[in-house]
C-alpha cells in the first residue's frame, strides 16, 4: 500500500542548469540584437549626412601602340613561315607608358625573339593567341634597366598575320 507521504516533492526553487543556459542565451542574443541595431543606425546616420563609403574613380585606360613588324618563325613542315604582327598594350598609368616609350627599343628586342621561337600552328589558334598574350605581359613586364617590374594590363593584338 502506498502512503500519501511517499510522493516525490515539488523542487523547492533551485534553478536547474538548463534554465541557466537558456537564460544566458537569451541575454547573449539580446545583446547582439542590439548591437546590430546600433551598427545599422550608425550606417544610415553616415548616409543620410553623404559619407559614403569611398570608391575608386574609375580611370581612362592608358594605351601603347607598337609599329607592326615581321617576325621569321620556327619552320614547319610547310618551310619557313612568317609572322606579322600589330599590338597595342593596355597600361595602368602614364608613368608606365613613358618608361615603355623610353625603352622602346629593348621592348621590340623582348617582342622579336619571343614571336620569332613560335609556331605558326599554335599562334593561328585562338588560345594560342591568348597563351602568346601572357607571355608577352610576362617578357615586357620585367624591370628594364634597373627599374622596378612594370603592370601590363592587357595585350591588344592590331594586326596579326601568319603566312
Amino acid at each position: 500500500m502506498a502512503r500519501k507521504n511517499d510522493t516525490p516533492a515539488a523542487p523547492s526553487g533551485n534553478n536547474s542548469p538548463i534554465m541557466l543556459i537558456i537564460l544566458i542565451l537569451v541575454l547573449v542574443l539580446i545583446g547582439a540584437n542590439t548591437y546590430l541595431l546600433w551598427d545599422t543606425r550608425n550606417l544610415a546616420a553616415a548616409t543620410a549626412m553623404g559619407a559614403t563609403p569611398a570608391e575608386p574613380e574609375p580611370t581612362d585606360p592608358v594605351f601603347l601602340s607598337i609599329q607592326p613588324f615581321t617576325v621569321n618563325l620556327a619552320s614547319d613542315q610547310f618551310g619557313p613561315r612568317l609572322l606579322y604582327a600589330g599590338l597595342t598594350l593596355e597600361l595602368p598609368s602614364e608613368q608606365v607608358k613613358m618608361t615603355l616609350t623610353k625603352n622602346m627599343p629593348q621592348v621590340r628586342n623582348r617582342l622579336l625573339v619571343l614571336l620569332s621561337g613560335q609556331e605558326a600552328e599554335k599562334i593561328a589558334q585562338s588560345e594560342g593567341k591568348k597563351i602568346l598574350a601572357k607571355s608577352i605581359m610576362d617578357s615586357l613586364s620585367a624591370p628594364y634597366q634597373g627599374d622596378e617590374a612594370l603592370a601590363i594590363n592587357d595585350v591588344l593584338f592590331t594586326e596579326f598575320i601568319v603566312q
